[in-house]
């Protein structure tokens, strides 16, 4: 279950908060597509989760993507860059470490492509 962080008190908050949540949603996504014995059932079953929770994972990111720097310390928003592309790169990297499958599978190769995308698009938007 992802934390809802409401109420925060300060943008240092606020921001560290958001890291938080990405990790904790990014290791979830991840678990989804590793819980099943079939990668193209985890893949989907990441997908429906990703589906299920974009609007809330959207608007977590927008708020902090549209944080004034001036709000925050030099440190915290550093901190959130290396959160996004640390979490991005754990998601793009499941392309890499199923590649000789998805080249055999067109059906996973769309499946991988799309959740990948669909994830990616939500971070850097």
């Amino acid at each position: 279950m992802l934390t809802s962080l409401v109420g925060c008190g300060s943008k240092e908050d606020q921001v560290s908060e958001s890291i938080q949540y990405i990790n904790q949603f990014t290791n979830q996504l991840l678990g989804k597509v590793s819980s099943k014995s079939s990668l193209i059932e985890g893949i989907e079953l990441g997908q429906v989760f990703l589906n299920s929770e974009k609007a809330a994972f959207t608007k977590k990111i927008a708020l902090t993507k549209n944080t004034n720097r001036a709000q925050v310390s030099d440190k915290t928003m550093k901190a959130w860059q290396k959160a996004v592309v640390m979490n991005l790169k754990m998601v793009e990297d499941l392309k890499i470490k199923h590649i000789s499958k998805a080249l055999r599978n067109p059906k996973l190769s769309k499946a991988l492509n799309k959740l990948v995308k669909d994830y990616r698009d939500i971070l850097q938007k």
